[in-house]
C-alpha cells in the first residue's frame, strides 16, 4: 500500500491539470510541471505570503477573496496597495483571481498589470478557483502560462463540486521552490489528504469540467433577466450594475 501511494497521487495530478483546462485555450500549460495537493486555494495562499512577507509590498485588487483582506493586514501592515491605487513598482507582489472573485469575469486591464510585472520581475500567484465555473467561450480570455512573471498557479474543487469541507486543491509552478508544501508532498512521505485526493479524482473522472456550467447556464440567464442583472461569465454570479443590491458590494462598483 505504501508503495502505491505515489502512483495514486500522480493520478490526481494528471487528472486536474487535464480536467481544469480542458474548456480552455489557455497557451503553456505544460510548463506548470511541478505539483502539490493543497487543502484548497488557501493553503497555498498562505504559503505564498510567508513566502514573500518580507520586503514586499503586497498588491491584490478590491473584491478578491476575504481571506486576502485579512491578511495583509497580519502579514503586510502598511506595505500594501489595492491594485488600482498605483502602478505596478519593483518589489511588489501581486495576487489575482481569474475569473475575478468579484464578478466572475476578467479583471480591468489584466494584460497590462502582468506587462508591468514581467517588467519589473514582480512574483504573480494567479488563483483559479473560479475557472471550472465558467467556459473559454463564456470569459473569452486566454493568459500565457509562459509569462514570466507567473509564479504560482492554484485552484480547488470548492467551488464547482458541493465538497468544499474535503479541501481538494492544487498548486502549480514552472519551476520547484522548496516550501513546508513541497515537503508533505514528497514522494517518500506523502503526508497529504489522500482520501480527499481520491473523492476529487473520482468526481473529475465522473464529470466533464463544464458539466455544472452548462447545467446552470439557462437558469442564471433567466434568473438575471428577472433581477436586472448583467450575466456574469461564471454560472453563479449576477452583476449589479444600478446599485439595486448594496447588500452584496465588495467594494467596487458593481454588486
Amino acid at each position: 500500500q505504501t508503495c502505491a501511494l505515489p502512483i495514486f497521487k500522480l493520478d490526481f495530478f494528471d487528472t486536474y491539470t487535464d480536467w481544469m483546462f480542458k474548456p480552455f485555450e489557455f497557451k503553456n500549460t505544460d510548463l506548470l510541471s511541478e505539483m502539490c495537493f493543497t487543502q484548497g486555494t488557501t493553503e497555498s495562499f498562505t504559503q505564498f505570503y510567508v513566502r514573500f512577507r518580507e520586503n514586499h509590498r503586497l498588491r491584490i485588487a478590491k473584491g478578491e477573496y476575504f481571506y486576502h483582506q485579512m491578511m495583509k493586514s497580519l502579514w503586510y501592515k502598511n506595505n500594501f496597495a489595492w491594485l488600482d491605487e498605483d502602478e505596478i513598482k519593483p518589489g511588489d507582489v501581486v495576487l489575482i483571481s481569474l475569473p475575478f472573485a468579484d464578478t466572475g469575469g476578467v479583471y480591468p486591464g489584466l494584460d497590462n498589470i502582468l506587462d508591468q510585472c514581467d517588467k519589473h520581475g514582480v512574483p504573480v500567484m494567479i488563483d483559479l478557483a473560479y475557472l471550472n465555473l465558467t467556459t473559454g467561450d463564456a470569459l473569452e480570455y486566454n493568459i500565457d502560462f509562459s509569462r514570466p512573471c507567473i509564479e504560482y498557479v492554484v485552484s480547488s474543487l470548492s467551488k464547482v463540486f458541493p465538497v468544499e469541507t474535503m479541501r481538494i486543491g492544487i498548486r502549480l509552478q514552472k519551476k520547484k521552490f522548496e516550501d513546508q508544501l513541497y515537503v508533505i508532498n514528497e514522494e517518500n512521505y506523502n503526508y497529504i489528504n489522500l482520501l480527499s485526493a481520491y473523492v476529487g479524482t473520482s468526481m473529475m473522472q465522473q464529470f466533464k469540467p463544464d458539466y455544472v456550467f452548462n447545467k446552470y447556464r439557462q437558469s442564471q440567464i433567466e434568473i438575471c433577466e428577472q433581477l436586472d442583472l448583467e450575466v456574469s461569465p461564471c454560472f453563479n454570479f449576477g452583476i449589479d450594475h444600478k446599485n439595486k443590491y448594496p447588500q452584496y458590494s465588495r467594494g467596487n462598483a458593481t454588486n
